[in-house]
């Protein structure tokens, strides 16, 4: 199983209300714009390189298909999810250009194939705004 506090997910300014609005549906637990001050310290959203939003997005653990075999259970998301299934349902939704999930792919198979379990988390990569990009990894990866 996986326990990232979020899923960062990129998305247009034009969208993030609706995007809000749909991860709410799939399950996501207060979904939430990031926050950041400027340099006379007012709020705005945080944007990315290319002037995107970023939304926060909690969501209940997910499950590799190990753990589905094993009788686990996570959080509902239109019934128990992966990763991999997770991170194709929330770029579907319009307004959505990128997630923020990171996994292993099993062997021998393409992104386009592999869409069911057997992948867990890796990696969080975060830019700051000195240019530079902080890694969290999960524990016990290298």
């Amino acid at each position: 199983m996986t326990s990232w506090p979020s899923i960062p997910i990129e998305v247009a300014p034009i969208a993030y209300r609706s995007v809000i609005q749909q991860l709410k549906e799939m399950g996501s637990k207060e979904p939430k714009l990031r926050i950041e001050e400027d340099e006379k310290n007012k709020s705005q959203p945080a944007r990315t390189d290319q002037g995107f939003y970023i939304i926060d997005a909690p969501f209940e653990q997910t499950l590799n298909e190990e753990d589905v075999k094993s009788g686990k259970k996570s959080g509902k998301v239109n019934g128990v999810y992966d990763v991999a299934s997770l991170a194709i349902k929330i770029k579907a939704i319009t307004g959505v250009l990128e997630v923020g999930l990171f996994f292993t792919e099993s062997a021998g198979q393409t992104s386009a194939q592999n869409t069911l379990g057997g992948q867990r988390p890796v990696a969080a990569y975060f830019g700051t705004e000195d240019g530079n990009v902080s890694v969290r990894k999960i524990k016990g990866t290298s």
